[in-house]
């Protein structure tokens, strides 16, 4: 059973010892995949400068230089990964970046050149802003190669392009549904991986203020009874001591597992 880690939001707003907090005990111990924004726009929430919440100004990454050495120096470690995480994770009055933005393919492009230029790396994970994808939104990103990974993840075809593989996939999550007596409104994240003609797709588990280690340890038996995998999402602002010691109590439960095996996020898409 493979298990792996995904952090969201580092962007130029984020001073790498906020990410040190957090990780310094963990990612020795798992690597942890960093959804990272290019080219972030100021909004309203902890981690950004208040002055910048309105701004509408973009802040390319590598106008963060002490950010910039940190991820390489992280990714040279294999401490962490990096997944493009929208282009700026702004917000439209009709809905999130990859729901709303008039151009999603161009997004994905550039913001993807970008990063894999700025950190010398080469990216094949995209993390959508809020988890919300349009069907066009995610046909963008479908065609630029990326798998993607998100939290509760739509299985409706009618969001979707059909390809030879939909309707076999929608069978899976459905029959899965049945097996552990789940109705449509009942949350799901389905523990393997769907495969598309042109990408994957993974579902994670949310660790948020309020999440249990309970709730985590819950949801990997189950991945782990359905010979699954998981992952596990968070975002390193929100991070209290009591969401720490949820992380730490969710990792010590899978490393005592002789079945598991932690790995970068990208892993979990490998056959």
């Amino acid at each position: 059973m493979k298990v792996a880690i995904r952090d969201d939001d580092a962007c130029y707003f984020t001073p790498p010892e906020s990410l040190v907090r957090v990780y310094h005990d963990v990612w020795d111990r798992v690597p942890v995949c960093l959804a990272t924004v290019p080219f972030a726009i100021g909004y309203e929430r902890a981690g950004i400068p208040r002055e910048h919440w309105r701004s509408h100004e973009m802040f390319p990454l590598d106008r963060n230089p002490e950010l910039i050495a940190a991820l390489k120096e992280w990714l040279a470690s294999r401490r962490a990964t990096v997944a493009l995480h929208g282009y700026t994770h702004e917000d439209f009055r009709d809905g999130y970046e990859f729901q709303a933005a008039p151009d999603p393919e161009r997004r994905v492009g550039e913001g993807l050149a970008y990063l894999n230029a700025a950190l010398g790396t080469s990216i094949s994970v995209f993390v959508p802003p809020h988890n919300a994808l349009s069907k066009r939104g995610l046909a963008a990103v479908a065609r630029a190669g990326l798998n993607i990974l998100g939290s509760f993840l739509s299985f409706r075809p009618s969001m979707r392009s059909w390809d030879r593989t939909t309707l076999g996939n929608w069978w899976r999550v459905r029959r899965f549904r049945r097996a552990t007596g789940r109705t449509k409104t009942d949350r799901l994240v389905y523990p393997h991986v769907l495969r598309y003609s042109g990408h994957a797709e993974f579902g994670c588990h949310s660790l948020v203020p309020g999440t249990t280690s309970g709730e985590l340890v819950a949801g990997f038996e189950e991945a782990r009874r359905a010979g699954g995998h998981f992952c596990l999402a968070t975002h390193y602002w929100e991070i209290t001591d009591a969401m720490k010691a949820v992380l730490l109590q969710f990792i010590d439960h899978a490393a005592a597992c002789n079945d598991v095996r932690f790995v970068a996020a990208e892993e979990l898409f490998a056959s």
